[in-house]
């Protein structure tokens, strides 16, 4: 399946009805910011849906939740750094509705149009001059049987006093990868390895690489290092070492894992698609936010 397709016009496409909202937590000061976003929306006579942060700041705009907002918008304007890109990803679920995401954060590799780009960025959007990037998600199997929808990661770590080592199993397609004795394991898709796994000294890979990374989190033996694996395998792990674990799904809380229970990781049907305006170089974001070639 192909990882980008660009979209030359929105005749091209089911047009844009409802666009949300979501402004970050505590960015009163980014006011003038949404205004600009709600006026260039506005110009394009498109019914807006904003978040209650957002709402708090354009009290002429129509507010609900972060759920229903991901649930009724056709494409969703995400103000903030990753982690608002996260949480909306999260309540869009297994909808296809895409996300643009406005860097309001530092490195920002989810919120990839900076503040200053807007009034350039967002009308060629809507005009059709624009994207689609698809990141695969991961599928995350409780032991109670739900599922939840990963897109950076999922992380096993101690789950009494933060730190200190564990031992966790984990095994590919039932065949034993590994019994890894270390502060943590984490599970990562090419999105999320510029994430948690990077500074980990896990691997960067491409978006478009079909792959998953499993990184100990300082491993007790120097033989125990990173390792890719195509994501059409199922990956299962659990803890061997008698105490609880707490799984943690793209820094959220997540689940706490008991002796015996073993959690399943595979590849999600669902990924997240985000737009961007058209011309954008995935290699060039990675110079610029990760300082490549700087001294």
């Amino acid at each position: 399946m192909p990882r980008l397709r660009r979209v030359p016009t929105l005749a091209a496409m089911a047009p844009w009805k409802r666009v949300g909202v979501v402004l970050r937590p505590g960015e009163g000061e980014m006011a003038p910011l949404l205004s600009r976003v709600l006026a260039i929306l506005a110009e394009n006579s498109l019914d807006v849906l904003v978040d209650p942060e957002a709402g708090g700041h354009a009290p002429e705009a129509e507010s609900a939740p972060l759920e229903e907002v991901a649930g009724r918008s056709d494409l969703v304007i995400a103000l903030g750094g990753d982690g608002t890109v996260l949480a909306v990803a999260r309540a869009i679920g297994a909808r296809d509705a895409p996300i643009v995401g406005v860097n309001l954060g530092r490195l920002g590799f989810l919120a990839d149009v900076s503040p200053e780009d807007v009034d350039a960025a967002l009308p060629a959007i809507l005009s059709g001059d624009y994207a689609v990037h698809e990141r695969s998600r991961l599928a995350v199997e409780a032991p109670d049987g739900t599922r939840h929808l990963v897109l950076n990661d999922v992380v096993f770590a101690r789950g009494g006093e933060p730190g200190g080592m564990i031992e966790l199993e984990a095994r590919a397609d039932s065949r034993l990868i590994a019994r890894y004795r270390a502060d943590g394991l984490i599970v990562s898709t090419p999105t999320g390895s510029t994430a948690y796994n990077l500074s980990a000294s896990g691997p960067l890979l491409d978006a478009e690489v079909p792959a998953m990374v499993l990184t100990p989190i300082c491993p007790h033996t120097l033989t125990q290092r990173p390792l890719v694996l195509p994501d059409s395998l199922r990956v299962d792990v659990q803890p061997v070492s008698g105490e609880e674990v707490r799984v943690r799904l793209d820094g959220g809380e997540g689940l706490l894992l008991r002796p015996g229970q073993s959690v399943g990781v595979t590849r999600s049907d669902h990924p997240v698609r985000f737009v961007t305006p058209s011309g954008r170089d995935p290699f060039e974001t990675l110079r610029t936010k990760l300082g490549w070639g700087s001294r």
